[in-house]
Order: structure tokens, then sequence, then C-alpha cells
């Protein structure tokens, strides 16, 4: 149960690391030599056309200190939260014409030595009846030692690769922004700050029926009008599934900012070159900094005010004595 509990935890974190980025090494092991299995390539997007076979070239390499014996599973997964993290789908409720499941047909299992590596071949046969738009998997290697004894002491390791089919149709590209906003370091929105940087969140929102890959920037200017600073925005090319919502988070870094300033946003999308705009604005006073040279200047005024004082009542008190000392002169 402990090993199985283990490739769940390594499948779930190679397919979000494999998502955002490139490819890395997951492992679970009682065995401290070992270091993981490598698949490559960790995503594969794939424009498909109904009734027609692919074929997927990948490699697989066990990069532990021994050998390792791999079963193959293809499942369907969507989106799990607005980081985008991949949640694989269990409830196997999707019909044949939606998912993946069985259209991918690969090798069932085989066994790698010791930082051996071999290609392996995924054939992907898209049914006549499959609907039109995105339809997203996984193919999962699962790798242990051979030959396990009673003990149960070995090595377990798991990764996966993204599959990212667009079946061609009817196909809708539609997405907007959710919502655009700054936020505090906790995320909530937030539009008044002491000072940089500066947080930007921007929620889009996937309607249609295949994946978009937003890309473009925020624009910052003061109250005058003047770019003061340019943010690019996912500009890795991450997608945004259907039917849901991905947040990406940016922000910008300035040794001084004083006022009023504007963000625009500009994102471009789609075969089409679809967009999403979106404008807000928000205030950087240093309130901190500004009571400080107030109440430095408070007390160069008050000093000032008591030196002025200081300076009539001698001039007064000269004044006077002058005049006292003429009229005992005079009389």
């Amino acid at each position: 149960m402990r090993r199985l509990k283990g490739v769940i935890g390594s499948v779930v974190l190679s397919l979000f690391l494999a998502f955002f980025g490139p490819l890395s090494v997951v492992t679970h092991a009682t065995d401290t030599d070992a270091q993981g299995v490598q698949i490559s390539p960790t995503k594969v997007e794939l424009n498909a056309t109904r009734g027609k076979t692919y074929t997927i070239n990948l490699k697989a390499m066990n990069v532990t200190g021994g050998d390792l014996a791999y079963n193959t599973l293809i499942e369907d997964f969507t989106s799990a939260n607005e980081t985008g993290t991949p949640k694989i789908v269990k409830d196997g409720n999707l019909p044949d014409t939606a998912s993946i499941k069985t259209w991918v047909s690969i090798e069932s299992g085989f066994t790698l030595g010791a930082h051996k590596e071999r290609n392996v071949d995924a054939t992907v046969t898209v049914p006549n009846n499959a609907e039109a738009g995105g339809h997203y998997g996984v193919i999962t290697f699962s790798g242990s030692t051979p030959n396990i004894d009673t003990t149960g002491v070995g090595v377990t390791a798991s990764a996966g690769v993204l599959l990212l089919i667009k079946v061609d149709g009817n196909i809708v590209e539609q997405a907007n922004s959710a919502s655009f906003f700054t936020s505090n370091n906790d995320g909530k929105q937030n539009s008044f700050f002491e000072s940089s940087p500066i947080n930007f969140a921007v929620r889009i929102q996937n309607t249609g029926n295949v994946h978009v890959k937003p890309i473009g920037s925020i624009v910052i200017t003061d109250i005058f009008g003047n770019s003061v600073g340019t943010i690019a925005v996912n500009d890795s090319k991450s997608a945004v599934l259907p039917n849901s919502i991905r947040r990406f988070d940016n922000s910008y870094d300035s040794k001084w900012m004083f006022g009023r300033y504007t963000a625009n946003l500009t994102l471009g999308y789609g075969t089409t070159g679809q967009a999403i705009t979106g404008t807000i604005t928000f205030w950087v006073i240093p309130y901190k900094l500004l009571l400080g040279v107030i109440l430095v200047l408070a007390t160069i005024v008050y000093i000032l005010s008591r030196l002025v004082k200081v300076y009539n009542r001698r001039i007064i008190a000269k004044s006077k004595h002058e005049t006292n000392k003429n009229n005992k002169k005079n009389t």
C-alpha cells in the first residue's frame, strides 16, 4: 500500500512539472541510490483528423542504480485548479468519443537495466465519431524492482507524458479575462501600495472547446501617460484547458514609484489572432516616507519659528535698551 501511494504521488508531481516546464525526474524509493525514471518528451500536442492513426515516438530511460520493470497506463486528465495542475480523471464516465483512453495503444510492459534507455512508440487512433475540439490524457510509466522479495524492499518510479489532442471539426477558440487586478503578496486583491513590487493577477477563462495559450504583456503608465514598465504574461506558453480558469501571476519592481498608475493588459491567442484586453488603475503612496518627511519639515518649521521668536525678542529688547539709553542722555 505504501508503494502504491508513492507511485501515485510521483505521477501527480511529475505531471505538474511536465505541464509547467521542462522535464523533471520524480522518484519514490527505499533505495538511496535510486534517482527515478525519465521520459521524453514530457508533452505532446497533436492536431488530428477523425479516422486517422498517428504514431508518437517516446524515449524511456532508467536513471536508477538497478533494473526496473515498467507498466504503462493511459488516463484522461483535466485542470485541478487555477494553477493549471493536471488532475487525472478517475471516474471513467467520459464516452469513447471524448476520452482518449481507448484511442491510445502502447506496449503494456517492459524492463530496463540500470541507466539504460529505449524507444517506445504510442499509437493514437482517432475514432470517426470523435468530438471536435480538445482531448487530454496522460501516458503513465510506472516502474518497480522486478522479482521483489517478500520484504517489499525495492524501488518505485513514475513519470508521465501529457497528450493534448485537437480533433478537427467545429473548433471553438474562445477565451476572456475573468479578472485582472493587482494583489498583495498573499494574492488578495488590492489597489493601494506603499512601494513596489506590484503583483498582477490575470485570470483567463476558456469557454471554447480546445485549449488556448494566451500570450502578451502588461504595460504600466504613470499619471502623465508615460510608460514606466512592461511585464510579459505567459511567456512560457502555458495552456488554458476548455471549461477552466487559469491564473497567471506577474510582478513589477521599480526603485521609485509614486502616485496613480494605469496597467493595460493585451493578450493574443488562437489561430486567428483573437485578443483579450483589460485596464486597471492602482496607487503607490510611500506614506511612511511621507510621514517622515512631514515630521522633519514640521520639526524644521517649529525650530525656525522658535529662532525667529528668540531673534525678535532680542531685537525688541535691544531697541528698548537703546531707547532708554538715549532718553537718559537727553535728560
